[in-house]
C-alpha cells in the first residue's frame, strides 16, 4: 500500500507543479509583471518545484537526507537517462555556449556542495544560505545576460532560450486580444492554491511513505531518493527533453537539464539544509562524486564533437546501469 501511495505522491506532486506554474503565469500576467521575470521566474519554479517541495517538507520532519538524495539522483538521472535515452532517440546538437558556460556552471556547483560536504560531514544551515546566495547571483548571471529576451531578439543562451520559448508558447508577448483579462484572475488564482495544495500534500505523501518504506526494508532513506524518488521527480525533465528534440529544439533539452541540475544544487538543497542540517555519510560522497563524473561524461562529447551521439547515449545510459547495479550490491 506504501507503494502505491508513494507512486500516487509523485503523480500529485508533478501534477501540482503544473497547475502551481500555469496559475502562477496568469497572475503574473495580469498583474503586468515585466514578460522576462515572469519567464525567468516560471522555469525556474517548474523545473524545481517536486524537489524543493520535498526538500521544504523532508526539511521540517528532519528527514532531509532524502532531499539530498533526490537532488543528486535526478542530477545523474537527467544526464544518464534523460539525455541519454533522448540521444538515443536522435543526437543531440550541443551549442558551444554550453560547454564554455552552462555546462562549467553545473560542475563548479558540484564541486562546491562536495567540498562542502568532505569539510564537515554536514551540509549546514549557513553552507545552506550560501547555496542560496548562489542561486541568486545565478539568476542575476542570467538577467544580465538577457536582454535580447526582453528586446524579442534571439536569446544568447539555452537557459534563454528555454525561457524565451516558453513566453512565446505561453503568448506572454502577445498584445491587445491575446492578454489575459482581469476577470480571469480568480480563475488563475484557484488554480495556482490547487497547485500549492498538491504540491504540499504530494510531498507529504512521498516523504512518508519513503521513509517507511526505507525502514521497513532496511534501506537507507538517501537510496530511496537517489533511486525511485529521483527517476519520479525527472519525469517533467524526460518529458520536456523528448518533446524538445521531437519539435528539433536541440537546445531546449539540453538548457532544460543543465538548469535544472544547477537550482537542483543551490536552491533546493540550499532551502532544505537551511531549515534543518543534512548529515551524511561515506555513501553520500561516493554519490556526489557519481554526479561529478556524470557531469564530466556529458561535458567530454560537447567539448570535443559539439553533439552527443547515439553511441554517447548508449554509453551514459550503461554507466547509470553500472552505477544503480554498484547502489544494490552495497546493499546486498
Amino acid at each position: 500500500m506504501n507503494y502505491i501511495l508513494l507512486a500516487i505522491g509523485l503523480v500529485v506532486l508533478v501534477k501540482g507543479a503544473d497547475l502551481l506554474v500555469g496559475g502562477a503565469s496568469k497572475i503574473a500576467k495580469i498583474l503586468k509583471v515585466p514578460a522576462f521575470i515572469v519567464g525567468l521566474i516560471i522555469v525556474a519554479l517548474g523545473t524545481s518545484a517536486p524537489e524543493s517541495t520535498i526538500g521544504i517538507i523532508s526539511g521540517i520532519k528532519g528527514t532531509n537526507i532524502l532531499t539530498l538524495g533526490d537532488v543528486i539522483g535526478s542530477n545523474i538521472v537527467n544526464i544518464a537517462i534523460v539525455m541519454g535515452l533522448t540521444a538515443m532517440v536522435v543526437p543531440l546538437t550541443i551549442d558551444s555556449l554550453v560547454a564554455k558556460r552552462e555546462l562549467p556552471i553545473s560542475l563548479f556547483v558540484q564541486g562546491l556542495l562536495l567540498v562542502m560536504l568532505i569539510t564537515g560531514g554536514v551540509l549546514s544551515r549557513f553552507e545552506g544560505i550560501i547555496l542560496l546566495l548562489g542561486m541568486l547571483i545565478f539568476l542575476v548571471f542570467i538577467v544580465s545576460k538577457s536582454r535580447a529576451v526582453l528586446k524579442k531578439e534571439l536569446p544568447d543562451t539555452d537557459f534563454e532560450e528555454d525561457v524565451f520559448e516558453y513566453l512565446e508558447d505561453q503568448k506572454v508577448f502577445t498584445q491587445g486580444k491575446g492578454r489575459v483579462r482581469k476577470k480571469e484572475l480568480p480563475k488563475a488564482i484557484v488554480y495556482f492554491i490547487l497547485g500549492l495544495v498538491a504540491l504540499i500534500g504530494g510531498a507529504q505523501l512521498v516523504v512518508d511513505n519513503a521513509v517507511f518504506i526505507a525502514n521497513s526494508i532496511g534501506l537507507s532513506e538517501e537510496f530511496i531518493g537517489i533511486t525511485i524518488i529521483a527517476f519520479g521527480t525527472s519525469l517533467p525533465e524526460l518529458v520536456t527533453c523528448l518533446t524538445a528534440v521531437i519539435k528539433k529544439e536541440d537546445d531546449i533539452a539540453i538548457g532544460n537539464i543543465i538548469g535544472s541540475n544547477i537550482i537542483n544544487i543551490l536552491f533546493v538543497l540550499g532551502l532544505s539544509s537551511m531549515i534543518h542540517p543534512i548529515i551524511i555519510g561515506i555513501d553520500t560522497l561516493v554519490d556526489v562524486m557519481a554526479m561529478l563524473f556524470f557531469t564530466i561524461i556529458l561535458m567530454v562529447p560537447t567539448l570535443l564533437q559539439g553533439k552527443i551521439t547515439r553511441r554517447w547515449g548508449f554509453l551514459m545510459f550503461g554507466l547509470y546501469v553500472i552505477f544503480l547495479a554498484y547502489k544494490i550490491s552495497v546493499l546486498v
